[in-house]
């Protein structure tokens, strides 16, 4: 029995040795690949394992550790052996962009490089996907060299029109996302060339990275160029133009850029002035009605107290008089508008752009040149927005103000409808809800309440929630949060419940956030509110996650979003610029009372 005790152990032990001999390598260490990519004869199975484990790591949740050491084992291979393997450079470029790690620069950095070939803008492409990602700053340099020399030669990055330009634009958009002051001067030169010498698409790009970046640059010349590119680069009129693009980024920089939009204003900068000139010239339609429109506009945007003396400057006000009793009229001074008049259209015009500004600012400085013309204006397009400022503004006078319009504001009987003649007494009633204190909201309720007219009477009963809730509210704010919460609850209730929680919880980034997430209300009007409060709550700090909770929304829905809701994007936009940023500490939270 001994011996054949040891004849079964020794077959069993040959047959662990055989079987450990012929055991396959773990596909899933990188090392097993690795070792096969080294290998030219296995390096196109090698590319394969790899290519497969990366996306199994990729996707799988908690993958840190194994994402770590992609980088430290799995980048250094690639880097050597992308010379000697050009067959398999686009399988190494998806790689590192689905790894978003930024030690990829080093490949990305060489395959920047563009020589006509389509295959090589094709690898540009996907490296620049993959900086974006992975926010590779070692790529800053490469993408500044090789964004110049397209620059000064475009033939590399030409095609059919979706494709012209593309490798440009997504320089500037990975130059946005790095954030590296040093890519100012080359987005600069980028916003100076001519529609002839690159496409919009690119300006706009530009126009966005500098935004991104924040920097009004040496001696003010990021805000020169975004002024003046507004003008000179014809675009299509989109949400997402060019001078929108440039206007939310002036809106990022914020108030070092107030001083040469208020020039520009006034008609006083003086490349702004050169192009108006060359577009009289050519009647093209650029006068200082447009300027001084564009100009109030980016300044409401950026929503400080700063730009409020200047706007009140260019506000209309000559024509906010009440007409004297028809025995005493006086005949119109010649240099006065006539009612109709071109230059009657575009003081109302420019008065409607103002008064929304003013709005957004929220001063109570402006209070007094809006009521005086809240009370006198009948045109439609002008009266909305001075009556909606001073909703946003708030405060007894406003309100006061507001409480009158209830009563006797109404639209010229030739400019609307006959049932929607009386249409801003019902509006006066809403903004007046909006701007009441709760020692205010009994005076609004009486007013609403004395309403006669059966057309308004029956508009504004939709402001009966949001008046029954600020009652039972009052000061409570987290009674306010649970209307403003409530999906289901009536708009305007949620609308006014964003109102009051501004008021109580200024400064708090919570309470910002709490609006923010409010976004998804389905009323237009109300979403243009959720979107602004949180940034002029926050006084000029940053709440990163207000903006983040924006940007989520706005994902979620561009493939769905209603043309109604196209304001309230961009308001969501101006205030995404200002809030996320890195160069301004974030609020600390309120003090819990």
């Amino acid at each position: 029995m001994k011996p054949l005790r040891h004849l079964l152990t020794a077959s069993l032990l040959s047959l662990a040795l055989a079987t450990a001999a012929c055991k396959e390598p773990d596909p899933y260490l990188f090392e097993t690949h690795i070792e096969k990519i080294r290998d030219p004869a296995k390096r196109a199975s090698g590319f394969t394992g790899l290519e497969e484990l990366t996306k199994t790591v990729v996707t799988s949740p908690d993958n840190k550790a194994r994402l770590d050491e992609f980088a430290a084992k799995v980048i250094p291979v690639l880097e050597e052996v992308w010379d000697s393997a050009p067959e398999q450079q686009e399988k190494m470029l998806i790689m590192l962009r689905d790894a978003a790690r930024p030690e990829g620069y080093t490949i990305w950095n060489k395959a920047l490089a563009l020589d006509g070939s389509a295959e090589a803008r094709k690898r540009s492409i996907l490296a620049l996907e993959g900086i974006r990602k992975a926010k590779a700053t070692g790529s800053v340099d490469t993408l500044i060299e090789q964004l110049d020399k397209l620059i000064a030669n475009p033939k590399n990055d030409q095609g059919a029109e979706e494709e012209n330009g593309r490798v440009r634009m997504l320089i500037c958009e990975a130059l946005g996302k790095l954030r590296d002051k040093k890519a100012v001067p080359v987005l600069i030169k980028v916003l100076e060339q001519t529609r002839e010498n690159q496409p919009s698409s690119v300006h706009r790009a530009a126009a966005t990275a500098l935004g991104e970046i924040g920097d009004p640059g040496q001696d003010n010349k990021v805000v020169d160029a975004l002024l003046t590119v507004t003008f000179r680069v014809p675009d299509i009129a989109t949400s997402k133009n060019v001078g929108v693009r440039a206007k939310q980024a002036l809106v990022a920089i914020g108030d070092p850029a107030i001083p040469q939009v208020i020039e520009m204003m006034r008609g006083k900068h003086a490349e702004v002035q050169k192009l108006a000139a060359e577009a009289s010239a050519e009647q093209e339609g650029l006068n200082q009605f447009v300027i001084a429109q564009t100009a109030a506009s980016i300044l409401g945007s950026m929503g400080s107290p700063k730009a409020v003396d200047a706007l009140l400057e260019v506000y209309p006000t000559k024509d906010c008089v009440a007409a004297a009793p028809a025995a005493e009229k006086k005949p119109k001074p010649e240099d006065e508008a006539e009612e109709g008049s071109g230059e009657a259209i575009a003081f109302a015009q420019l008065r409607a752009v103002v008064a929304n500004g003013l709005g957004f600012i929220g001063d109570a400085k402006a209070v007094d040149a809006l009521c005086q013309c809240s009370l006198t204006s009948k045109n439609p397009g002008d009266m909305f927005e001075i009556l909606n400022a001073l909703g946003r503004i708030g405060g007894t006078k406003a309100v006061d103000c507001l409480v009158t319009a209830i009563g006797t504001a109404e639209y010229a009987a030739d400019a609307v409808e006959r049932d929607f003649k009386y249409e801003a007494r019902w509006n006066s009633g809403r903004f007046a809800v909006l701007a009441a204190s709760p020692d205010d909201v009994p005076k609004v309720k009486a007013a609403i309440a004395a309403v006669t007219d059966a057309k308004v009477k029956k508009e504004v009963e939709a402001w009966g929630p949001a008046i029954d809730m600020a009652e039972k509210c009052k000061t409570d704010k987290d009674c306010y949060l649970t209307t403003l919460r409530d999906g289901g609850a009536d708009w305007f209730a949620r609308e006014k419940a964003a109102f009051e929680i501004a008021r109580l919880g200024e400064g708090d980034p919570a309470m910002a956030l709490e609006i923010a997430k409010a976004y998804k209300v389905r009323n237009p009007d109300a979403r243009i509110t959720m979107a602004w409060l949180p940034a002029k709550m926050m006084r000029g700090s940053a709440c990163p996650e207000c903006a983040k909770a924006l940007e989520g929304i706005l994902d979620a829905e561009k493939l769905t979003t209603d043309a109604k809701f196209q304001a309230a994007v961009l308001m969501a936009r101006d205030t995404i610029a200002k809030l996320d940023r890195e160069d301004v500490p974030a609020a600390a939270p309120a003090a819990k009372k």
